[in-house]
């Protein structure tokens, strides 16, 4: 390439590079950008101190890792869809103090729900996914249960539970922590894991403490809800509302040190688990009924407010497009700051665009001055109920993991146990 040849070539790359709509990853030919870089790289000896080389190599180098495909997660969990849809974000923030029991409104049955004694914010919601999966591993003797397995055979029967045994299954711990797992052991839906396991559930690097402060934090958090549960109705199941006449927490919570360091730092604890409460029962009820969704382990890593918005909206729900008011985006993300631009903002660019980089939606809209205000108009093509994928050296992959009716995967294959 001549001295002349590479000239034009890099003043054409740059006007078709600014050419582009913005964002410019959403609207570019990726082979196109590829064949560019190439182009650009074989003049890299020629133009490398010239500064407009420099920048647009920077600019299109950058779209095209936004362009290029991730490389998924060799992990995925199963999120149950009632806490998804029922229980709202609810989080510390800094001059913004929480006034408990913090309480809300029902928008399709009219009822008070409550949350009490603690927060509830995205890591949350993530060890609900990860003990719900183990729970599943657990029943099915290390495989996805095939078969529906349900707790309750109708709303009476939770009813009934609830009337009969729930003052003494949610009243407060008082045994030793010894007392306390064995009592977990011998309860009828508990299960077991270490530190090692929550970290390839969740891929997060969190150290021992940290794992056991979040799980013993999400275990004290006490819940009076309108509950989404699926019932057999006939052959057919259908989603119905529990309204929950008194509170409860999600699991009771027991754990043994089991590698401490000769100054005293523990290395690995094992966590004990068990779903005694009602609202633990009506959570097990719902994943034995094959009431889940499927998630990857990178999405822990998206900005908080993007895995709550996606839960809250997304996961269960394959409608699209999807037209949501900036109203109901902050009442049920419960987003505080009454700044318009700030708002939008934080939809925008901490919820939206992080969802967008990750494949989760395909596009969105932003439509201004409509009857109801501004809203957003999203389009998604993905269906994240269909498929589930896990790690082959655990014995599943994507590939393994078969769809059924109800639209929750099935591993085919024997996992390793928990």
């Amino acid at each position: 390439m001549t001295a002349e040849e590479a000239q034009s070539e890099l003043f054409r790359i740059v006007n078709d590079y600014k050419s582009l709509k913005e964002p410019k990853y959403r609207h570019a030919d990726l082979n196109n950008l590829q064949r560019d870089y190439q182009l650009l790289m074989e003049m890299k000896g020629r133009e490398k101190d010239n500064p407009i080389y420099s920048n647009i190599v920077n600019a299109i180098s950058q779209t095209i890792r936004k362009m290029t495909p991730k490389e998924q997660s060799t992990w995925m969990n199963v999120t149950e869809r009632g806490i998804n849809k029922a229980i709202p974000p609810v989080i510390r923030r800094k001059n913004q103090p929480v006034e408990f029991p913090f309480q809300w409104v029902d928008d399709k049955s009219g009822e008070t729900c409550f949350i009490n004694n603690g927060y509830w914010g995205a890591r949350n919601y993530m060890v609900m996914d990860v003990v719900g999966y183990c729970l599943l591993l657990k029943e099915g003797k290390d495989l996805l249960p095939e078969n529906p397995a349900p707790i309750f055979t109708d709303l009476n029967s939770i009813s009934l539970r609830e009337s009969h045994s729930l003052q003494d299954a949610d009243a407060p711990v008082t045994q030793t922590n010894d007392q306390t797992i064995t009592s977990i052991k011998n309860t009828r839906y508990w299960i077991r894991f270490d530190d090692k396991e929550f970290r390839k559930h969740s891929g997060l690097e969190m150290d021992s403490g940290s794992i056991r402060d979040l799980l013993l934090e999400t275990s004290r958090v006490e819940f009076k809800l309108v509950f989404p549960v699926r019932m057999m109705d006939g052959k057919q199941a259908k989603e119905k509302i529990y309204n929950m006449n008194c509170f409860s927490r999600l699991f009771e919570f027991g754990y043994i040190d089991r590698e401490v360091r000769s100054d005293g730092v523990v290395q690995n604890r094992e966590y004990y688990i068990s779903f005694t409460t009602l609202l633990g029962e009506l959570f097990s009820h719902n994943l034995l009924s094959h009431s889940y969704d499927w998630l990857d382990i990178s999405f822990y890593k998206l900005p908080f407010n993007a895995q709550v918005f996606y839960r809250r909206f997304l996961v269960h729900n394959d409608c699209s497009p999807i037209q949501l008011k900036i109203e109901t985006i902050t009442e049920r993300l419960n987003l505080q700051d009454k700044n318009i631009t700030n708002l939008t903002g934080t939809i925008e660019k901490n919820i939206l665009n992080p969802l967008l980089e990750q494949k989760l939606i395909d596009a969105y809209e932003v439509k201004e001055n409509g009857l109801y205000g501004r809203k957003y108009i999203i389009k998604r093509t993905r269906n994240s109920k269909k498929k589930g994928k896990l790690s082959q050296s655990d014995g599943c992959t994507g590939e393994d993991v078969g769809s059924v009716k109800d639209g929750s995967g099935v591993c085919k294959k024997r996992m390793q146990g928990l």
